[in-house]
């Protein structure tokens, strides 16, 4: 069965916030029943743009991470979740029960991503749904992919082989994959993100 995947390139991401503010348009104002409650017009990034300052200037490098749920297929949010109120579809997609969720703040924990947010006026965790709601009416790409000005998202519906096959041709990695929760958001060239930033000069004789 073909299930949803997201790919993100570190590298092409210079945090121009389109994603975010698409995610943002998408939901805020909005009810979409069974798949998401309203999300709150402040206090809430269901995509969130991460920074890190590498170096010293002259010689700095400014990293971007979008960090959003990561749809686990062993999710800890899952565990958490009381009465069913968090699920995950065959498709692979992780839909928190706006309904049956309420008032279950310990799922905010739960999370070792930090990936999902406490609505305090409808006493609701909430998280972004991969635009389920879209893709069920037959969407092909996320409202993040779409107005992404550099292709740095990638939504694809492949099968689990077929996406084993891209992660190792492309070198594609996970969020803290020693958390163990086999996410369906992968990353290109993550590295440019955590990894060490080597500068240098050059000098010669005149």
């Amino acid at each position: 069965m073909k299930k949803w995947n997201l790919v993100i390139d570190v590298a092409t991401c210079f945090s121009c916030n389109a994603c975010a503010v698409a995610c943002h348009d998408e939901y805020h104002g909005n009810n979409f029943p069974g798949y998401a409650a309203e999300m709150p017009k402040h206090g809430q990034r269901w995509i969130d743009i991460r920074q890190r300052e590498k170096g010293k200037f002259p010689m700095v490098e400014v990293s971007y991470l979008p960090v959003t749920c990561n749809h686990c297929d062993d999710a800890p949010c899952i565990k958490a979740a009381k009465d069913g109120a968090i699920s995950k579809r065959p498709d692979g997609i992780v839909i928190i029960d706006p309904v049956k969720a309420k008032g279950q703040k310990q799922l905010v924990g739960a999370c070792p991503y930090g990936a999902i947010h406490w609505n305090e006026e409808k006493e609701l965790p909430q998280a972004w749904p991969f635009d389920a709601h879209l893709l069920d009416q037959g969407w092909t790409r996320t409202r993040g992919s779409q107005v992404c000005p550099t292709q740095a998202m990638r939504t694809l519906h492949v099968e689990d082989e077929e996406m084993q096959r891209i992660v190792k041709e492309e070198a594609l990695q996970v969020l803290h994959p020693e958390f163990k929760t086999r996410p369906r958001i992968y990353y290109k060239n993550l590295d440019r993100f955590y990894k060490a930033f080597v500068g240098g000069s050059v000098a010669g004789m005149i």
